[in-house]
């Protein structure tokens, strides 16, 4: 019965989760998900009746599942848009930082894994344009500011050293991704350009879901 009413819950929460993704951002999308709406709708759901089953009736997961709805529409805007919007992560970040003390890693581990995820992601963020100049190569930038801010969050939600498996997951989730980009592209231009930008905040935020709930 419970499993059931935490699937109506995200639910009713994914219907809050698509409308936000609709509204808050400032410019067009750059491309749609198609079916967003229900698809975001059916995963809210199910996301929510995964978190029940992995902690039950414990705090942990009330900060599963506010966690679960800021990763889910980080993973919309951002696809859709390639914007990770302040309005909603630097809030997500100071809220993880109060609520670091109830985490099960405790809050320690909590400050420890968003301290290391921010460091790690902004330095590739500062050091890559420089590699690629002195390299002379179009390379795309992996990682841009909002991704430092969303590697922040991510450390704080999955503390150390969850925090360095959902980063490692993540590059993977995300390099996957970019290798599949370029053989469809090479496979509809016959042309391939490395400095196509893909958008990793919907890995980081895959990866941390799956790290909070599972390790």
């Amino acid at each position: 019965m419970e499993i059931i009413l935490f699937a109506l819950l995200g639910l009713s929460v994914g219907i809050g989760i698509d409308r936000a993704a609709e509204i808050l951002p400032t410019r067009a999308p750059i491309w749609r998900i198609p079916f967003r709406a229900p698809l975001t709708w059916f995963a809210s759901a199910i996301l929510f009746a995964i978190a029940w089953t992995r902690f039950g009736w414990t705090i942990q997961l009330a900060l599963a599942l506010v966690y679960t709805a800021i990763f889910l529409h980080v993973l919309i805007v951002d696809y859709e848009h390639r914007l990770i919007l302040n309005v909603v992560i630097l809030p997500a970040i100071a809220l993880a930082l109060a609520l670091s003390p109830f985490a099960r890693h405790g809050w320690q581990l909590a400050l420890l894994g968003g301290a290391l995820s921010f460091a790690l992601v902004f330095l590739i963020y500062l050091l890559a344009p420089i590699y690629s100049r002195w390299r002379k190569h179009k390379l795309a930038v992996p990682f841009g500011a909002g991704d430092v801010k969303l590697a922040a969050f991510m450390g704080l939600v999955t503390g150390f050293p969850g925090s360095l498996y959902a980063l490692g997951l993540a590059i993977i989730l995300g390099g996957l991704a970019a290798i599949g980009a370029v053989v469809l592209q090479f496979a509809r231009t016959r042309k391939i350009d490395l400095g196509a930008a893909i958008a990793y905040g919907p890995y980081f935020c895959i990866a941390g879901w799956v790290v909070m709930i599972f390790v």
